[in-house]
């Protein structure tokens, strides 16, 4: 089965979880968004699926963004 994204949080130090509608994480699209590396295409194609989006510092606050807010943080926005 292929899963799609539907969550995306964004952590400051660019980490990203990214989960399908069962809540399952996709870890082929988290490790391709990462603090040392992105894959344009597949951030792009993740943000393109998911429904949700968030940005986060761990353990301390989380802020819902837009689809295109996302886009400019990972350097992916049309």
């Amino acid at each position: 089965m292929v899963q799609k994204a539907k969550e995306m949080i964004l952590f400051t130090n660019r980490n990203c979880l990214i989960f399908d509608e069962n809540g399952e994480q996709i870890t082929d699209y988290q490790m391709a968004i990462s603090c040392s590396h992105i894959d344009p295409d597949i951030a792009r194609k993740a943000t393109e699926e998911s429904e949700t989006f968030s940005i986060s510092k761990f353990r301390q606050w989380i802020q819902e963004i837009t689809r295109e807010e996302m886009q400019y943080l990972l350097g992916v926005h049309p």
